[in-house]
């Protein structure tokens, strides 16, 4: 059987690694149990639509052996395991869970009398914090075991080969999975003391240069608190739980390296994906393509992790100690990632035929309040020539091309997104509004944001400590002047915004800003031709998110909510305002094939393609832009069947509406 083992590394390399307390180590508990990539409870997709787990490899493991094993395996590669967490070690002890996310099953028959059977599997390694849920580190790894039987192997004989195979594969993966992991996994402790309490805000003494983060949740045993603003040195934090008092001592355990500490946190989330990738395998490819040298950092996410909690509450003492008060972070990446397509034609030769495959991949990295940052998207296409009906598995294929897709997704992120550190100053205030300056554009009516106020430099804190002290949204701009009014504190009692307050941003280089704010509004009518494409909004999108237009994401807000709930480890309290907007953009077409030529054997299919965008006010049209051509395919052999025609029609017809939609919007722009 051969053998291929693919590293997915998630970790974040730990160069730079915080100062951590000596004298405080940090033990791991092992969770007993083995979890499974399927949906999550209380998620609004189906089983069969994100997971992609074979029933035959459940059927093929004895849980309880399964269990000794991830047990025995831990102990060989992790020194301090706990046997169990309790109030004693329950601040310095990361848990560990092991979850399948991907077993396939596939085959290809071949002219010898052979069959060679395909087991990929793919497993993920996590660290959470098991008192506030936090996941804190996750490492993956794929192992592709092809197996080669005789096609008179009866159905019985070759799922019994499958699962021994399966039983065998997994076991060697999980000693891999945790080899990697326990190389990468580098914890420590950090520890930082009350400096002081202000308006119902907790200052901690120690910040980014410890190891101290946004969103970070410290414990003190008998009080919690959750981390709002990390200067270099000082830490602003806001009580969950308990009453935090002066002088007292919080911790928590780490894993992330310095230099990710002080980068923006960004959460990705697939909206829309696809039968042939689990959304948590594509989450995690793109994530770690992405790597350390990404300007953000990127939050795991277990969408599974209620499963590992109830399995640390039922085997541990600290179930009513959970708090689960992880704050979302400020950035999200929407990914789309559809079907991959597929089609064969024929050649001169008999023996010999063409496989072509494309895939095409979205993602936008959006603020907390739906305003898009930045988007791309990809094409990918790989074709090849099969002899004797020898080749590649059309799934495994498939799998390759949405995975090369993804990569080069990553990459474009990695390479052209900057974040820039803006501050801006409030110049006046009123009982009801305040007024910032604002010459750089930087916020739009409609932004949320948040003011801080300078609260001195209390304790043994050698800075000037800045407190996020109200949320607020932008009403209006007037040139350089920005007017704003407060949504809510963001805790405690603090002082109306006034001048001398600041707002600090997190900018991104050349992200596009105007005074009007528009939401794609797709419509169910907006194709009426005889050819319609099922991926013509996400095109659409696509290509109003390059335009240079202020663009928000309304549907931010639901996806969030029904992917990132109470199971995943943050709060179930916390909730994202839909995005406003002032105008609705849309997308439509009418497209209509015309003609069809053939020529010495080889035909084409010849269409009239109508393309526009318009702006929406209400009911009221406030500018359109429409664009006509004629578009014909790719020769294909006359003898092709109509569903290989209709897919490679689909993957032409695709590319040539992305680039004649971006002509629209210029157009568009131009009159507008």
């Amino acid at each position: 059987m051969r053998t291929k083992v693919s590293a997915l590394i998630a970790a974040l390399a730990l160069i730079g690694v915080p100062h951590a307390q000596a004298a405080q180590s940090v033990g791991l508990y092992v969770v007993p149990g083995i979890f499974f990539d399927d949906v999550a409870p209380g998620s609004d997709r189906t089983a069969s639509a994100s997971s992609k787990i074979d029933p035959g490899f459940r059927a093929s493991l004895d849980i309880g052996q399964t269990v000794a094993l991830l047990q025995q395996r831990a102990q060989a590669h992790f020194s301090a395991l706990e046997p169990t967490i309790d109030s004693k070690n329950r601040l310095r002890t990361l848990a560990l869970s092991v979850q399948v996310t991907r077993v396939s099953r596939y085959q290809i028959d071949k002219s010898d009398g052979t069959t060679d059977v395909y087991l990929p599997i793919t497993l993920s390694v996590y660290f959470s914090n098991p008192v506030t849920g936090e996941v804190l580190q996750s490492f993956s790894q794929t192992r592709y075991d092809v197996m080669t039987v005789q096609q008179s192997l009866s159905h019985a004989d070759l799922d019994a080969k499958v699962a021994a195979a399966y039983r065998a594969g997994f076991a060697a993966l999980l000693d891999s999975t945790l080899t990697a992991a326990s190389s990468q996994f580098s914890p420590y402790v950090i520890e930082a003391t009350v400096a002081d309490t202000w308006r119902g805000f907790t200052l901690l003494d120690k910040g980014s240069q410890s190891g101290i983060g946004k969103g970070d949740v410290l414990d003190a045993g008998d009080a919690e608190v959750r981390v709002v603003y990390a200067g270099q040195s000082y830490a602003v934090a806001v009580p969950v739980l308990g009453k935090p008092a002066s002088g007292a001592v919080f911790s928590r355990p780490g894993t992330m390296a310095l230099s990710d500490v002080r980068k923006p946190r960004v959460l990705a989330i697939v909206s829309d994906g696809n039968s042939d990738l689990s959304d948590a395998v594509s989450t995690q490819l793109f994530t770690d393509r992405l790597g350390s040298n990404a300007p953000f950092a990127t939050l795991p996410l277990n969408a599974n992790f209620s499963q590992v909690q109830a399995s640390i509450d039922s085997h541990t003492g600290i179930g009513h100690d959970v708090s689960g008060k992880r704050a979302l972070p400020n950035y999200f990446i929407r990914m789309v990632l559809p079907p991959a397509r597929h089609y064969t034609l024929a050649t001169n030769l008999a023996y010999k035929t063409q496989q072509h495959y494309q895939a095409w991949a979205f993602a936008e990295l959006v603020s907390k309040d739906g305003r898009v940052l930045y988007a791309a998207d990809v094409d990918q296409r790989i074709d090849d020539t099969v002899t004797n009906q020898s080749g590649f598995n059309v799934a495994d294929r498939k799998e390759v091309i949405l995975k090369n897709a993804l990569s080069d997704l990553a990459d474009r992120f990695a390479k052209e997104v900057r974040f820039k550190p803006v501050t801006l100053n409030v110049t006046d205030a009123s009982s009801d509004t305040f007024q910032i300056d604002d010459p750089g554009m930087n916020l739009q009516p409609g932004d949320s944001f948040q003011v801080s106020h300078d609260a001195g430099r209390p304790g043994n804190i050698t800075e000037h400590v800045l407190v996020p002290t109200w949320e607020a949204r932008v009403v209006s701009r007037n040139g350089n002047t920005v007017v704003a009014s407060t949504d809510l504190a963001v805790a405690g009692d603090p002082p109306r915004p006034s001048r001398g307050d600041v707002v600090l941003l997190d900018g991104i280089a050349n992200a596009s800003a105007s005074a009007q704010r528009l939401a794609f509004c797709p419509s169910d009518k907006n194709q009426i031709g005889s050819v319609t494409l099922d991926r013509f909004n996400q095109l659409a999108y696509a290509s109003a998110t390059r335009a240079p237009i202020t663009l928000v994401d309304p549907t931010l807000a639901a996806l969030v909510k029904a992917r990132v709930n109470g199971t995943t480890g943050f709060s179930t309290t916390l909730e994202l305002k839909p995005a406003v907007y002032d105008r609705c953009l849309q997308a439509l077409n009418r497209i209509d094939q015309k003609d069809q030529h053939c020529e010495s054997g080889a035909c084409a299919t010849v269409y009239n393609v109508r393309l526009a965008y318009r702006q929406k006010a209400g009911d009221t049209v406030a500018g359109q832009a429409i664009l006509e051509h004629g578009f014909t395919t790719n020769a294909y052999p006359a003898s092709t069947d109509k569903s290989n025609i209709a897919e490679l029609q689909n993957v032409d017809l695709d590319a040539d509406t992305r680039s004649g939609l971006d002509g629209v919007m210029k157009q568009l722009l131009k009159t507008n």
